[in-house]
């Protein structure tokens, strides 16, 4: 995998997060890309302002594979989930 740079990771982050407040882009989707295209490549442990990207995709990810599996879909935990992307994505995108 090829890492890239804390400002080049930074700077897709904070796009991704205007079009996670914007609704151009899920919350999910644009967690999942957060956590794919920034997280997984910057090479080091998951920063804190963006560790809740990371954690409630994951969260929802596992929620749907449980729902496959024949298990219960947790719409409410999803819409929480849904919630502190949001909120984290606000946050990013109105950093300087």
């Amino acid at each position: 995998m090829r890492e890239i740079s804390t400002d080049h990771a930074y700077a897709l982050a904070k796009d991704t997060a205007k079009r996670i407040v914007s609704g151009e882009l899920s919350e999910y989707d644009g967690a999942m890309i957060i956590w794919k295209e920034v997280i997984d490549k910057l090479g080091s442990r998951c920063p804190d302002d963006l560790w809740s990207f990371k954690s409630n995709a994951s969260a929802i990810e596992d929620i749907k594979w449980n729902d496959e599996q024949g298990g219960n879909r947790n719409e409410s935990l999803i819409r929480r989930c849904e919630q502190e992307i949001l909120v984290a994505a606000k946050k990013l995108a109105d950093q300087a």
